[in-house]
């Protein structure tokens, strides 16, 4: 195979997958995620007494914060909280615990591309691990229409620099309904259509990796503070 179909056929792959469960010790679950270079960590922790204000007698109170890398949060670090708390909104099932919170902090260590799914994934996983209720699990896919033309699936960020149209979409793992889609740009009905298609398969491998992973975990010995699972490599890549 020639350079040139190698690159080509990369551009339909995700980056690899690790993870390393339950890094943090103050908390019910938490994950530490990465796709290529992009590393996430998230934890939750309930559920727990909620404040009058927030108190629901038809299901717990959601409280979902998202810290960037360094210094405050802006404009587009609200929005990707936003977009990761309309998600779990859906995903979980409240109903299970009334009158309480369910609290999911979402971190940013280092944003080489995908952070929008990377975050999503990273959420989904802590909520996993930490056994709080979910109707569903649920895998986000990134994708951009680059300046050729052609479909880049899970980009690094020197791949968005010229991009023409970028897309996130969320989907479920019980029917494989839509759960978030969110668009920048300029592009036909025909290439979203072709490009949800893409991304609805290759959420298929994030869920294999939730799964494998999963299994893997829980057959580790229960005194064993922090287990490592990856896909590909023995050591989590982390950016200094």
């Amino acid at each position: 195979m020639s350079k040139t179909d190698a690159e080509s056929d990369a551009k339909d792959k995700l980056r690899k997958m690790h993870c390393k469960f339950n890094p943090l010790s103050r908390c019910d679950g938490s994950v530490m995620y990465s796709q290529g270079a992009t590393v996430v960590i998230a934890a939750v922790l309930g559920p727990i007494e909620v404040k009058t204000q927030n108190l629901s007698i038809e299901g717990s109170y959601l409280e979902c914060n998202y810290r960037p890398k360094a210094g405050l949060p802006q404009v587009k670090e609200r929005i990707r909280e936003a977009a990761i708390r309309d998600v779990l909104e859906l995903a979980i099932l409240s109903e299970a615990y009334p009158r309480a919170k369910m609290s999911l902090q979402v971190q940013e260590l280092e944003d080489r591309g995908s952070i929008d799914a990377c975050a999503l994934n990273a959420a989904c996983l802590a909520m996993l691990i930490g056994g709080l209720p979910l109707k569903y699990s649920f895998a986000a896919v990134h994708c951009i229409i680059n300046e050729k033309g052609d479909f880049v699936l899970d980009p690094e960020e020197s791949d968005t620099l010229h991009q023409r149209a970028s897309f996130t979409f969320a989907f479920d793992s019980v029917d494989g309904d839509l759960l978030l889609v969110q668009t920048k740009g300029a592009f036909k009905i025909a290439q979203f259509n072709d490009i949800e298609c893409l991304c609805r398969q290759a959420s298929a491998e994030v869920f294999e990796f939730y799964r494998s992973n999963i299994a893997k975990y829980h057959s580790t010995r229960e005194d064993q503070p922090a287990t490592t699972i990856e896909s590909g490599h023995k050591d989590l890549p982390m950016e200094t």
